[in-house]
């Protein structure tokens, strides 16, 4: 055989082991991915920017800004999607994220800062309490009931018995 055959098969050889070796690497540092909902995270997201809207027309006394950020936070407030779980305390930070994201539209409106900063100070509490329980009251369900991703977990055995018709994920 000629040289540059060798020298062929050579480098096919060598493609073929580094092939292998390359995709078994990448197997053993693939990490799985939790599962979650999409639609809830894209909200999350974006009431994630629109309150950094918020707080760049604050920083900068863009009153516009700060509107256009606290609009943004209300329509998704009013999002079908975010209000899916009946539990009173999850739906009372819903409501109070609302309720903080309408007196920024007013307070940038009146051109207040110190209260709009204010108001911010306190939508932000907000949101860290609302993940705050639902990370340690609620539990994220991946099949519990169509629509219902979030679900109480029971702290006496009455509330255990909830649901008996079908299993609950815990």
């Amino acid at each position: 055989m000629r040289v540059s055959t060798w020298r062929g098969i050579g480098i096919v050889v060598v493609l073929l082991v580094a092939g292998t070796w390359l995709t078994a690497s990448a197997q053993q540092r693939a990490v799985p991915k939790p599962k979650h909902d999409e639609k809830l995270s894209a909200l999350m997201l974006a009431k994630l920017a629109s309150s950094q809207k918020v707080v760049s027309g604050l920083v900068s006394e863009d009153f516009a800004e700060i509107r256009r950020g606290a609009e943004e936070l209300n329509r998704i407030c009013e999002a079908t999607e975010w209000a899916g779980h009946t539990d009173q305390i999850y739906a009372h930070h819903r409501t109070e994220l609302k309720r903080q994201s309408q007196k920024l539209i007013k307070l940038a409106d009146d051109r207040n800062l110190d209260g709009a900063a204010f108001t911010y100070m306190h939508s932000l509490t907000t949101c860290i309490s609302c993940h705050q329980y639902c990370r340690d009251v609620l539990k994220i369900a991946d099949d519990f009931a169509p629509g219902n991703k979030v679900v109480p977990i029971p702290v006496t055995e009455d509330d255990d018995r909830i649901g008996q018709d079908r299993p609950v994920r815990r």
